[in-house]
């Protein structure tokens, strides 16, 4: 899994439950990309628009991990994956990311590259998600915070290769909370879903968060930044799962 192109998009934002946490929203631009930050912004901006008026809510209110309930929900999962295409194609057809859809992203993981088990394990993710949140949340987000009060930067929408001081830094933000965050969700699946749904939702959120690591792992050692990664990133990307390597998705990665 090598990132190759300008599309690594994450997103780490406040939730509907009512208790508010620190956006996290942000997206790193490579110089081999061809275009300028401003191009993908654009297309940001757009995909924000279709965003709300289609679910009349802000963009602020929506997160990707923990999965939100609106992707938990059949009916507007499908909208959102459309939106997300149309994000996609504006990056491929706007600024030049020619492997965008290739490229590892929170909604290009659920809607194309395990969609079918996301689909599948939809249903437990969906009972167990208010009692994740309301566990898990506010319990990662402490760790997350003591970092804030220690760097006292205020994140950045896009950073490109003259900024990645500040994009390590929200890389160790975010791996910290995925890290604690599986930690936490884990039993509470197992109380809550039949031993294999659990076992399968349990594999798709560590497959989320450890192939994001891995890609992110394997442009900083291309890169020769392999020093300037983030432990708590490092840490996911060692953990990563055995994947079988007939994986489809797993030998699409391998090819760039």
């Amino acid at each position: 899994m090598i990132m190759k192109s300008a599309f690594l998009l994450i997103v780490f934002v406040t939730s509907v439950h009512g208790a508010k946490r620190l956006k996290r929203d942000f997206m790193f631009v490579t110089d081999t990309n061809g275009t300028d930050a401003g191009c993908f912004a654009d297309c940001n901006e757009k995909y924000k628009h279709d965003f709300e008026y289609s679910f009349n809510m802000n963009t602020t209110d929506f997160y990707d991990f923990p999965f939100h309930p609106i992707v938990l929900r059949y009916s507007s999962f499908l909208l959102f994956c459309r939106l997300a295409q149309q994000r996609t194609e504006c990056y491929q057809n706007k600024c030049g990311d020619t492997m965008a859809d290739t490229m590892f992203s929170p909604s290009n993981f659920i809607c194309s590259f395990k969609k079918t088990l996301f689909m599948e394990v939809r249903p437990c993710l969906a009972e167990a998600e208010p009692k994740s949140f309301l566990t898990c949340d506010k319990k990662c987000q402490e760790s997350v915070t003591k970092k804030e009060e220690n760097d006292g930067e205020e994140p950045r929408k896009i950073y490109s290769m003259t900024e990645m001081e500040g994009y390590e830094v929200e890389l160790d933000k975010l791996c910290t909370f995925q890290s604690c965050y599986l930690q936490c969700v884990e039993p509470i699946l197992k109380e809550t879903c039949p031993a294999e749904l659990a076992a399968k939702s349990v594999d798709l959120l560590k497959s989320l968060v450890q192939w994001h690591a891995g890609d992110i792992n394997d442009w900083h050692m291309l890169n020769d930044r392999q020093s300037q990664l983030p432990e708590s990133c490092h840490q996911l990307a060692i953990s990563r799962l055995v994947i079988d390597k007939t994986d489809p998705i797993l030998q699409l990665f391998e090819r760039y």
